[in-house]
């Protein structure tokens, strides 16, 4: 269950990673479809790395001699990562709903005090997950490396892929 919830939250964050690379390099007024275009092609980046971590989990499980204390260890990791992400993960949700469905001043107070700074420590979170997780545990270390390589490199990518110049 840990898993599944980390590998949505990465989708998730991949997709906004995907129109955060896109945000200000569009000046025109009408532009939904190409901010969905940018998260589409977030998530495009982002599954793949995904996948690349869920594979080492896999095969680290798979070669593992006890099997279920190598479950029983990954989950655990999971479950640390978990706990760093979750309180970041709400607040941002927080000031989304805030700043798509609150009053105009609301809104914009919520870009600027919530998601601005959260955008900014939104790496040093990723870290903080990674380490969690990394806390005791070698296999889970690995593991919780390439996810959050995986994590951090979707925004750069898909920024220079599509979106190196202004549309």
């Amino acid at each position: 269950m840990n898993a599944l919830l980390l590998a949505a939250l990465a989708l998730v964050d991949a997709a906004f990673a995907g129109f955060r690379a896109y945000t200000g390099r569009d000046g025109r007024i009408r532009k939904s479809k190409r901010a969905l275009l940018a998260a589409r092609r977030g998530l495009a980046v982002g599954a793949p790395a995904l996948l690349l971590s869920a594979a080492l989990a896999v095969t680290l499980l798979v070669a593992a001699a006890d099997r279920g204390a190598r479950y029983a260890e990954l989950d655990a990791a999971a479950h640390r990562m978990l706990l760093c992400y979750a309180p970041y993960a709400v607040i941002v949700a927080l000031s989304l709903v805030c700043y798509l469905w609150g009053p105009f001043r609301a809104g914009t107070l919520a870009v600027v005090v919530g998601l601005g700074p959260l955008t900014l420590v939104r790496p040093l979170v990723v870290l903080a997950g990674a380490v969690a997780a990394a806390w005791g545990s070698l296999p889970a270390a690995s593991v919780a490396a390439v996810a959050a390589v995986g994590v951090l490199v979707v925004e750069p990518f898909v920024h220079r892929r599509w979106y190196a110049e202004p549309v």
